[in-house]
Parts: structure tokens; C-alpha cells; sequence
């Protein structure tokens, strides 16, 4: 007859080793949310919704607004007036797109991607609203493992017809901003970037509201920003007819065509790709999210 103390430790050993309830990320449906606890930006964890699936991939957007930032500065020294005075509508060009793909330490994340190219500095964005050329790279802020299993996309981005020869190209990426075609929106100058994801189903799925952090720590200020009322956020696609313009979303949902690239007040959703092999939790935290399970969590 075994020892009650031998008894406690197989009880205590075999408790240890029970799984843990999981499910498949493929299981949740469009618009359930997600969070890594330990993938944080200003000082909270990132909560991300499932936008869209395929055979082999699900993707993500965050649910919110998680900061304020400009498309890209302007160039002081670019040939292009509109460039030089407020920036660069040509997504692989631009200062979002670099940053978001980043991992790299405060203040080393940016390097010139053409000989005119500048920095998100104080003195690069409108009204000095919002420079992030000190911050750490995007990427710097997500958990390794998180950051690991980011699979590489292949996205379409339109160029205008201006300066950069109309048409499109198609860059890869760890993270990106939608474009108007995957929010629904109309294809700029007929060009299909992707294809609608599942999740914008309707024009109330594009508005956004952003996190009560963004809020704090944007520069710009305004009533209408609040953490309550949707706000405007930037996708990847250029207003075609123009050098400087991008397109975002507005508040009510619809396509804005008065967004100068180097605004630092609108708001930014990063999305991204995960293997749909990514294990959850079968149920949502407080905070309505299934907990992301990375390998020895």
C-alpha cells in the first residue's frame, strides 16, 4: 500500500501535467478577439480581431486605434513640392511601413528608403503632432514567439499616377495597413489590392475607436478624440491623383480623401498573419479575449 505522501506527489505530478484547454485559432469566428498578455503597446496588451481566413492563414487587425501617427514625414529636400512640404503617399516608401516592421531599439528603427526620405521628427510632421522617430520599432514591443510565428504576407499596394507611375506593386511584409479593397471600400483607380477580408461586412465594421492610451498619449487633441467616439485611421492606399495623399477611413465609416501623409493625427491598426495552427484558449478572458498559447506558455 503506497505512502499517503507518495500518493500526494503522484496526485500533485499528474496535475501538473494536465493539458491545458485549448482549441485552434481557425475555431473563432470573424471579429472574436485575441490577445499575447505579454505583446503590449503604451504599457497594455494588444487585442486583435480575426478579419479574414484562408486555407492556411488567419488574419488579424487590432481591434482598436493604438496610436496616432503620420503615413510619412515630409522631405525637405524632395523635387516633388508636395513631398517636400507633406510627404510621401507611396506605401514601401514610407515611414509607417518601415516602423511597423521593425524590431529595432528606440530611436533605430529608421533608415532613408530613397535619397529623399526623412524621418518622423518634430520638425517632419504637421504641427509638430505626434514624431516617432524616437520610438522602438513596432515589432519590439510583441513577445519572441509571437514575433516568430508573424508569417510573411504578400500584399498589393496601388501608386499613384503622379509621381510614382500609377499601377501597383507588390511588396512583403510581416505587418501592413489594409487597403481600401479589404475594408470594402472602392478599388482606387480599379486597382484590387487583396480582396474584401470576411470581418468588413458592413460600413459600421469600419469604424474604430481608439484605446484610452492612444488617446493619452497623442499630441494632437481634440473633442471628438476620445477612447467613446470613432476616429479616423490610415489604410495603405494612395489617393491616386496625388503625391502626398492617402487614403484612411473616417469616423462614419466612408473613404477620406483629405488625409496629407504627413498628418500625425490619425490613428493606426496594424494587421498581420498567424498559421492557422495557433492554439487559444477555449474561452475569453475579462476582457472578452481568447488568450494566444505559444509553445511552454
Amino acid at each position: 500500500m503506497p505512502s499517503l505522501g507518495l500518493g500526494l506527489g503522484l496526485r500533485f505530478i499528474m496535475m501538473r501535467r494536465k493539458p491545458k484547454n485549448v482549441q485552434p485559432i481557425s475555431e473563432l469566428s470573424f471579429g472574436a478577439k485575441v490577445k499575447s498578455p505579454g505583446t503590449k503597446y503604451n504599457g497594455v496588451p494588444i487585442i486583435w480581431l480575426i478579419g479574414h481566413k484562408t486555407a492556411d492563414r488567419v488574419k488579424l487587425i487590432t481591434e482598436k486605434i493604438i496610436t496616432l501617427k503620420c503615413f510619412d514625414a515630409k522631405e525637405p529636400d524632395n523635387p516633388d513640392n508636395n513631398r517636400k512640404n507633406h510627404g510621401n503617399n507611396r506605401y514601401s516608401q514610407s515611414n509607417i511601413d518601415q516602423w511597423l516592421n521593425s524590431a529595432a531599439g528606440a530611436g533605430v528603427w529608421y533608415s532613408a528608403r530613397h535619397i529623399y526620405d526623412a524621418p518622423p521628427t518634430n520638425a517632419n510632421v504637421y504641427s509638430n503632432y505626434n514624431e516617432y522617430d524616437a520610438e522602438a520599432g513596432f515589432l519590439a514591443n510583441f513577445e519572441e514567439a509571437f514575433r516568430n510565428a508573424i508569417l510573411d504576407t504578400t500584399i498589393r499596394v496601388a501608386k499613384n499616377t503622379v509621381t510614382d507611375g500609377g499601377g501597383y506593386e507588390d511588396i512583403t511584409r510581416k505587418v501592413y495597413l489594409l487597403s481600401n479593397t479589404e475594408v470594402g471600400l472602392a478599388n482606387e483607380k480599379g486597382i484590387a489590392e487583396g480582396s474584401k477580408w470576411d470581418l468588413f461586412n458592413d460600413v459600421n465594421r469600419r469604424k474604430a475607436y481608439p484605446t484610452a492610451e492612444a488617446v493619452n498619449a497623442s499630441e494632437y487633441t481634440d473633442s471628438n478624440l476620445n477612447a467613446s467616439s470613432a476616429w479616423y485611421w490610415w489604410l495603405r492606399t494612395p489617393y491616386a491623383d496625388y503625391s502626398n495623399y492617402a487614403r484612411c477611413v473616417r469616423s462614419s465609416g466612408s473613404i477620406a480623401s483629405d488625409s496629407i501623409a504627413f498628418f500625425g493625427d490619425r490613428g493606426v491598426r496594424p494587421a498581420l498573419e498567424l498559421p492557422l495552427t495557433v492554439m487559444v484558449s477555449d474561452a475569453p478572458d475579462n476582457d472578452g479575449a481568447y488568450i494566444i498559447q505559444w509553445r511552454g506558455n
